[in-house]
């Protein structure tokens, strides 16, 4: 806050006043001086302190004599201020990415309209040092009142001036109206989360059942809760056992393999068939929009067959706790059929029947129960599958065990 002085002068006259002399005028009544030339005595009227007073001449009277004028200046204080308000992003938030805009509103007194606004931003902290040059590229973002304007800046700046992925960021406003008023905010803190690569999570083939088809189909989920996936950096790098490099599929060539909404790549191999047996090792990559980025591998044994795999888990498993899940992976599209039965042959339970599955890893449910719902005993049972596709009818078999308590 800053006060000005306003002086406002005030000239009397009075036809009894004579102008003949140069000197001061003195009051014994309140013992105070008046600059000015001439010389006035006045046994009736006095100065005050809160008066100044210049005359030119003199005069003299018993009741109250002065030069032929005086110029009286009455000294008026006038607060002229400039206030910074609602400063946006509050400095008790974190900011998801270092795209951040920042707003202020500043108010200043009536008549007295802003002439600049600038900010300067920090990177490095609070000290003076750390701070970048002032800019003056912030626009006004509203107008609350006649004596209140909101501006903003998006950072990035026009300059790249940008903030980190810390607690460190800094920003300051500093305003002048016409009244020839400056002032300065506060340094106000901007807290930017850490910013994580993508997360890749490869579905198919997993290191869970480690099998493959030979000709896989390859599926991942890939997402960035800041700044989001860049789908043009996504790669898909197929080694085998020597790590020589067997297939590179770019989604910036195939951009459908990969759905931004669903945070979903979805991909099936169909070159050269993989070798039946042979293990082989699968990369996926990936960057956020800030470039960051982040890669997921796991390794798998091809398998040959329309099935080629087929794994209950967990095995065994007491139905009154949880169900077991039926995993197999296919080679191709099929309707699928799986069922269990008892030592003996004999059906218990047909868990699939004829559904529509696609190519890849599938699992299903069982609740360890018979047709009638019924829990079966304890032992050990056998799992078949059976899948239909153009080539024919394929089925595998597995063991799975019930251990209830």
């Amino acid at each position: 806050m800053k006060k000005i002085l306003l002086i406002i002068p005030l000239f009397i006259a009075s036809a009894a006043w004579g102008n003949n002399s140069s000197g001061s005028a003195y009051s014994s009544k309140f013992d105070l001086h008046s600059n000015g030339g001439g010389s006035a005595a006045s046994t009736s009227y006095k100065n005050t302190a809160s008066i100044g007073q210049s005359a030119i001449g003199s005069s003299w009277s018993s009741n109250y004599k002065n030069s032929a004028g005086f110029l009286t200046a009455f000294t008026i204080v006038i607060d002229v201020v400039i206030n910074f308000l609602d400063e946006s992003p509050s400095s008790s938030e974190y900011q998801d990415t270092t795209d951040v805009t920042c707003k202020v509103t500043v108010e200043t007194s009536a008549g007295n309209n802003l002439s600049s606004v600038k900010y300067r931003l920090s990177n490095s902290g609070s000290d003076e040092t750390s701070f970048l040059a002032w800019q003056s590229d912030a626009s006004v973002d509203s107008t609350p009142s006649a004596t209140k304007v909101r501006y903003k800046i998006a950072i990035p700046n026009a300059g790249a001036q940008t903030f980190t992925d810390s607690e460190n960021n800094f920003i300051q406003w500093r305003a002048k109206n016409t009244g020839g008023i400056e002032a300065f905010s506060a340094k106000y803190r901007v807290k930017i989360s850490t910013n994580d690569a993508p997360e890749i999570t490869i579905i198919q083939p997993d290191e869970k059942g480690g099998f493959a088809s030979a000709s896989p189909q390859i599926e991942a989920e890939i997402k960035d809760k800041y700044w989001g996936v860049d789908p043009d950096t996504i790669e898909i790098k197929l080694d085998n056992g020597n790590d020589v490099n067997v297939s590179l599929t770019k989604v910036s060539e195939a951009p459908t393999l990969f759905s931004l909404s669903k945070d979903l790549l979805s991909f099936k191999y169909n070159k050269t068939p993989l070798t039946p047996e042979a293990t082989y090792k699968l990369t996926i990559s990936a960057s956020d929009k800030s470039g960051k980025a982040s890669s997921q591998t796991v390794t798998f044994v091809v398998k040959a067959g329309a099935i080629a795999d087929l794994v209950p888990y967990p095995s065994p498993f007491d139905p009154k706790k949880q169900p077991i899940k039926i995993r197999y992976v296919l080679n191709k599209e099929a309707e699928v059929s799986v069922n269990v039965y008892d030592m003996s042959g004999r059906l218990v339970k047909t868990v699939t029947d004829n559904q529509l599955k696609s190519a890849g890893i599938n699992e299903d449910e069982w609740a360890g129960a018979n047709y009638a719902g019924e829990g079966l005993a304890n032992g050990v049972y056998f799992c078949e599958i059976t899948a239909k596709d153009a080539d024919g009818e394929h089925r595998r078999y597995s063991t799975l065990a019930i251990f209830g308590k």
